[in-house]
């Protein structure tokens, strides 16, 4: 595969930066397009389209994506202006990986080296085959163009992952250098373009998904989108987002439910005094199952030294080595997003004899994790409820 098939495109409105990065992915390997609608510069691309209306990010991915496909195009990379390529290998030797392990090129590929945002659990940068911009959403291209910005990419990671179309490289890295890893102010264009329309992105993205992502299906394929998986996997990230940042409080029921079921699991159990590990946003958005809990809230259990010594929804915040001398039953991991993590973390407090239960990830067999729930349990909500604290 010659590298001049492998294709960087991005919409963006920031010519400046476009002069910095770009010229990066072109000395990989790369040949580079744009589109550009109310900010129009010279920038160093091999294409660039010009707009009078900007839809978004998806819906430019697709226009740039057709146009591509026209011009010889094999695989689409896409992001945006302010991402960087692997600096490990170059266009070429990433596409004949690509290739081989998606002969059809019906796959999307999404390099995770770097995590800032959370970046593990979406395709924010994403190799995309020619088979999938063909066929995908009845061939109108790679990405559901009703989203403006957020949340398309998650979609694309819950499309390709339930169509058994994804490949997550965690031995590749496209640093995204976004404003706030810096802790810079946002840029008008992204609060008018991105931020002034989270939250309507964030609320299709729950809707579709519940849904099973309406329209989705690629032409010609015939193997079968695997909704019992998004239900296995999915962490609930668009509600916890909606409930926290927005204030929705219906957002938060797969959540709530999820910490309630939880707390009903252990009192059964007997597993009466109750840590919670976390006491960031997902235990916020989980506060209405502490209401008239089954068993003692003893702690909330925190890594961060700046949080330790305050309180949270009346516990006090703790350390691992302090939460060991609360004579703990048992620890709640309470982050959606970095739940692996945790489960190492607390594996000293599963080695003094407390229970550890994980709300997402699945039980590991060795004593950690809740086991189904039974009968008894309360009914789903939406489906979300899954992984060790599952429905009967």
């Amino acid at each position: 595969m010659a590298s001049s098939e492998v294709w960087f495109a991005i919409p963006s409105a920031n010519p400046e930066l476009c002069m910095r990065t770009l010229p990066v992915w072109r000395e990989r390997g790369y040949r580079v397009a744009v589109l550009q609608d109310r900010v129009r510069a010279d920038v160093p691309a091999d294409f660039v389209m010009r707009v009078d209306e900007y839809h978004g990010w998806a819906w430019a991915v697709n226009r740039l994506c057709a146009e591509l496909l026209e011009r010889g195009a094999t695989i689409v990379v896409s992001g945006g202006d302010d991402m960087l390529p692997d600096p490990g290998h170059t266009a070429d030797e990433i596409a004949r990986q690509f290739a081989e392990r998606f002969p059809d090129g019906f796959g999307v590929m999404q390099p995770q080296g770097d995590t800032y945002g959370l970046a593990q659990h979406y395709c924010g940068s994403p190799w995309l085959g020619r088979g999938w911009i063909e066929r995908m959403y009845g061939g109108a291209g790679p990405l559901w163009p009703e989203y403006r910005h957020n949340w398309a990419d998650n979609e694309l990671y819950w499309t390709a992952r339930c169509l058994d179309a994804l490949w997550l490289r965690p031995d590749l890295e496209q640093r995204h250098e976004h404003f706030s890893r810096d802790g810079a102010e946002a840029p008008a264009y992204w609060t008018e373009s991105v931020a002034k329309h989270d939250r309507t992105d964030a609320e299709l993205f729950v809707r579709r998904s519940r849904a099973g992502f309406p329209g989705h299906e690629p032409l010609g394929e015939v193997r079968r989108f695997d909704h019992d998986r998004f239900r296995r996997e999915y962490r609930a990230l668009a509600e916890a987002h909606l409930a926290g940042h927005h204030g929705l409080p219906w957002a938060a029921e797969p959540i709530v439910d999820r910490m309630r079921a939880a707390l009903d699991q252990c009192a059964r159990r007997g597993l009466m005094r109750v840590g919670i590990y976390g006491a960031g946003l997902h235990t916020t958005v989980a506060a209405a199952a502490f209401e008239r809990a089954p068993v003692e809230l003893v702690c909330v259990i925190d890594d961060d030294a700046s949080r330790q010594g305050g309180t949270a929804l009346g516990m006090p915040i703790v350390s691992r080595e302090q939460a060991a001398g609360f004579a703990l039953d048992a620890v709640v991991l309470s982050a959606n997003s970095a739940e692996e993590k945790l489960v190492a973390a607390a594996a000293g407090l599963a080695g003094r004899g407390v229970e550890i239960l994980p709300l997402y990830t699945a039980p590991r067999g060795d004593g950690a994790g809740m086991p189904d729930q039974g009968a008894d349990a309360p009914a789903c909500q939406d489906g979300f409820r899954t992984g060790p604290i599952t429905c009967p």
